[in-house]
């Protein structure tokens, strides 16, 4: 125990090196995220690019100047990244600037490791040489030295942003772009200086690094994962806690020399990458501390990857048409024509492959927003394991296949339980983590099938030799027809489920969890079940792999691997499995010249980074869009309308409006009189007296602030009641507490007479409970049609395998889902609108759409949070008749929360008013107006305004 002790207290002391290399790396990523909230996965190249820079200055000029020069480049290269990568994809999102910075990742490492090899250089040092005594060993000058010095750039960044005018421009043009502009603050300006300081930080950190040890492009890029841990340890904005997240994960991985010591974890703390093991398991950690619970998303973002907006969304494709079927004899027959020369069989196979993992990640990525930087370890699981089947418990093709798809989806949905707290920025680092613990650790272990470097298995023939069926994997022909098999059932299946039930699901929880939560959508188990099929699809593709090759080695799906993977679905439309199809035949084409053409050898990582950054920049719809975009340029060139509606999707049957007014309220209605009927039963009569809804002595606490006060509320069956308040009243708390966004410290929420405070947010839907957002929460990948389906999700009840295979339940239960939807836009008289993207509506029409989806969930009970915020008079009163004349037609109960006087006062039967968390006054509207205590502190003038 001594010498262990002894151990850590020396490992303590030397793990100061790698603390200082994960601050100065984290400061240059926190820099960054605070002033423009993106996280740059690019930071470890920023930091290695100099770094060359230096050494091949440093040649020809003293070292501080080479290292001033090259300090210089890494905040041009920040600028530059930002000017034309992360700027200009802004509009499209953060998961499309996340995406960004991998590109321009992928590019700068092709590009040195082509320029410089992949040789360790050593540089020459910028610090004297000599070593400070410790223990059995000790500490350089050089690292003293960089320990210091990390030490002051975080005392200056912290200072810079906490006290000067430009740091607190930064952090206000971060927050809110449009508040800093009208303040006067040049928002791009001070953007692109936090890019260029971020720039120059990780050009120290990567000289510094390189001086103390050597440059590779590999090692030297990825040296920087730790940081991300790091910075997430101090929530990505505070500097503070920088340090102290830099000496935790420092010390986490110094320490682990210590733990070969201990009798129990010894053996496997000696293994090769345990300390890449140890980071990911901090990492988990640190997610599931760090992560939201729930996230929702602006209408605006989230533009990436559309591949395309077109009306045709709101259709169904229960079946496949007759081109997928030709497609897929071409697939199968062509490989085999005599006049195709062999080695277009090798590059369908290949494209194959292609195809099925691009696949993968339109179904995570694409559809589920789930970014995922490891998809090909996920790969290498299934083909390694695969080895392990074959060679040590001597199972074969195809119960290996089956065996390796289970492995691979089970790994895939224990990384994907990291999902459940986090998404976006977080998850790509959990991603990004786990596939360095996978190349360093979990493909360099012998019981992993590795054997001198690789893993290979033998085939033979399956089935009688001397009869049928009879099945030679030796044969790559058979080999080809296998992975084009797979491939073909892959867009089967992803072509089903992108129209039902669970593809509606895993879009919506894309574009807003909290309002997927709000429908009845279990977050949580969308987001599990994207993660195994994704896995299992991958897995599938690592089996067949190793089949086709007979052996692999882990550099085939390492983290550059799963970049081109990436490359591969964005570049073909990171949507459409459509899409995927031409980009792997693309990219297998790209192959097979780069094979044939000398000239262009070891340059395809740079061309599918290039065109991932081409398709991010330019043509974000990617290859699924060009059918659409050459339609439309057909149309405007007035083209014969044969030829271009060859070009253009079919319009939904219900496109057309029923009536070309569109009015907000169906005119035969007669909306005034329902308003004026439902307001005369509101003032003569009694409440009802059934209880649909009850806060019960309900107090919320957000650490040690008292957010709602021991407050009492009740909504009864036919009413609409109000919550009003000031602002910082409780108002939203408090009704968060009912819909189950966040927990009470004490008291009850009581929904149909059941207590469910412990229920979670799509529980509470399954009761009966609909709700609309103040910052609207609708699905921008979707069509209003398809909005308005996601919500019949609680009353399909078909299985996502009736679904994957068209069952007569699933066809049922859809077309039962439409008739309502179709039900919902005739009330409203929206039908007109069913057809068109989210994003190209007006406000108004946005608030009118998420009424619409309220009420398909056909909820006796709709909470409505402000809804006529950012509305206009004419459409505010245009708001009220609507929810008075829905509750005269369908009985529907609603709670509202509301800012707008007039219209609480104009639509409410009853009112509650909050004040400072606590209950101030209750009763129907003109009790409420007429009591001083509200109008001392809340309705003010506006009460003689609407009286």
């Amino acid at each position: 125990m001594i010498q262990f002790l002894s151990s850590l207290l020396v490992d303590a002391v030397l793990s100061l090196p790698q603390i200082t290399v994960f601050l100065l790396y984290a400061i240059g990523i926190v820099v960054i995220y605070r002033a423009s909230r993106v996280l740059n996965l690019a930071h470890g190249v920023m930091a290695m690019t100099p770094a060359y820079v230096f050494y091949s200055l440093a040649l020809r000029m003293p070292p501080w100047i080479a290292f001033v020069l090259a300090v210089a480049f890494g905040g041009l290269l920040g600028v530059v990244t930002e000017r034309l990568v992360v700027r200009r994809l802004r509009p499209q999102g953060p998961t499309a600037q996340t995406v960004g910075t991998v590109a321009v990742f992928g590019l700068l490492i092709a590009l040195v490791a082509k320029v410089y090899g992949t040789a360790p250089l050593v540089t020459k040092s910028l610090f004297p040489s000599g070593t400070i005594p410790i223990s059995y060993t000790g500490l350089s000058y050089g690292q003293a030295i960089v320990f210091v010095a990390s030490l002051g750039i975080a005392a200056m960044m912290f200072a810079l942003f906490r006290f000067t005018d430009l740091g607190l421009a930064m952090r206000g043009a971060a927050d809110n772009r449009r508040g800093a502009q009208l303040m006067g603050i040049d928002v791009e300006r001070t953007t692109m200086l936090a890019w260029a300081l971020g720039g120059g930080l990780a050009a120290v950190a990567g000289v510094f690094v390189g001086s103390l040890t050597n440059i590779h492009p590999y090692t030297l890029s990825f040296q920087v994962l730790p940081a991300f841990v790091v910075a997430l340890l101090g929530g990505l904005e505070s500097l503070p806690g920088t340090v102290w997240g830099s000496a935790v994960v420092g010390l986490a991985q110094g320490e682990v020399q210590a733990l070969s010591t201990l009798p129990l974890i010894g053996p496997l703390a000696t293994s090769t990458g345990f300390s890449d093991l140890f980071l990911m398991v901090v990492t988990f950690i640190v997610m599931a501390l760090r992560g939201a619970r729930l996230v929702g998303s602006r209408i605006r973002d989230e533009a990436f990857g559309a591949a395309s907006t077109a009306a045709g969304l709101a259709k169904s494709s229960a079946t496949l048409g007759p081109a997928s079927f030709v497609f897929a004899l071409v697939v199968v027959v062509l490989p085999f024509l005599p006049f195709v020369p062999f080695s277009v069989l090798g590059d369908a196979t290949l494209a194959a492959f292609y195809l099925v993992v691009a696949l993968s990640l339109v179904l995570l990525t694409g559809w589920v927003g789930q970014i995922s930087l490891a998809q090909a370890e996920f790969v290498g699981i299934g083909a390694f394991f695969t080895a392990v089947l074959a060679n040590r418990w001597h199972i074969g093709f195809p119960w290996s296949f089956a065996l390796a798809v289970v492995a691979a989806g089970a790994v895939a949905a224990a990384l994907g339980l990291v999902a459940l707290r986090v998404r976006g920025l977080y998850l790509a680092v959990a991603t990004l983590v786990f596939a360095a613990m996978a190349d360093n650790f979990l493909f360099n272990q012998s019981w992993f099938g590795i054997e001198g470097g690789s893993a290979g298995i033998r085939l033979g023939i399956i089935g009688n030799p001397n009869a049928l069926p009879r099945f030679d994997l030796n044969d790559v022909h058979l080999v080809y027809l296998l992975f084009a098999a797979f491939a073909v059932f892959c867009l089967y299946a992803l072509a089903h489920l992108r129209e039902s039930k669970t593809g509606r699901a895993m879009f919506a929880v894309r574009g807003s969890e909290v309002a997927a939560a709000s429908l009845g959508i279990d977050v949580t188990r969308y987001k599990l079940m994207a993660f195994l099929l994704a896995g299992m699809i991958a897995g599938g593709a690592g089996n067949l792999y190793i089949v086709y090759l007979r052996s692999v080695v882990p550099d085939s799906f390492n983290i550059l691997a799963s970049l081109f993977f990436l490359s591969v679905a964005v570049v073909g439309g990171l949507l459409s499995p459509g899409g995927a199809v031409a980009a792997a035949i693309v990219f297998a084409a790209l192959q097979e010249v780069f094979f044939r053409v000398p000239q262009l050898a070891g340059l395809l990582d740079v061309t599918s980074s290039l065109l991932l950054l081409a398709v991010l920049l330019a043509y974000p719809g990617g290859l699924a869009a060009v059918p659409e975009r050459l339609g439309a340029l057909f149309n405007s060139l007035s083209l014969p309308r044969a030829v271009g509606g060859l070009l253009r999707r079919p319009a939904h049957p219900i496109s057309k409006p029923a009536d070309a007014g569109g009015s907000v309220v169906p005119l035969v209605a007669e909306p005034w009189r329902a308003f004026q009927r439902a307001r005369r039963v509101a003032v003569e009569d009694a409440r009802p007296e059934e209880v649909l809804c009850r806060a019960a002595k309900v107090t919320v606490r957000f650490g040690g602030l008292t957010a709602v006060d021991s407050v009492d509320l009740e909504v009864r069956r036919g009413e609409i009641v109000g919550l009003i308040g000031a602002n910082g009243a409780g108002k939203t708390t408090l009704f968060n507490s009912i819909s189950g966004l966040n927990s009470p410290a004490s008291g009850a929420v009581e929904l149909y007479g059941r207590t469910v405070s412990r229920l979670d947010v799509h529980q509470r839907a399954a009761l009966g409970i609909g709700r609309t957002f103040q910052d609207i929460q609708l699905f921008p990948q979707l069509s209003v049609f398809e909005n308005l389906l996601v919500a019949t999700h609680l009353h399909n009840h078909s299985t996502v395998v009736e679904q994957l295979f068209v069952a007569g339940r699933a066809l049922n239960q859809e077309r039962a889902a439409r008739e309502s939807v179709v039900k919902v836009l005739d009330f409203l008289g929206l039908r007109h609108l069913a057809s068109r993207p989210i994003r190209d509506l007006t406000f108004g029409q946005l608030r009118l759409i998420e009424v619409a989806r309220a009420l398909v969930t056909d909820a006796q009970l709709v909470l409505l949070d402000e809804p006529a915020s950012g509305l206009d008079d004419r459409e505010s009163e245009m708001l009220v008749k609507l929810l008075l004349y829905v509750r005269e037609e369908l009985g529907v109960t609603m709670l509202v929360v509301e800012h707008d006087v007039r219209s609480v006062l104009s639509l409410c039967d009853y009112i509650y008013v909050l004040d400072q968390g606590k209950l101030l006054s209750q009763g129907r509207p003109q009790q409420v107006q007429s009591d001083p205590l509200v109008v001392e502190a809340y309705l003010g003038q506006a009460a003689g305004v609407v009286a």
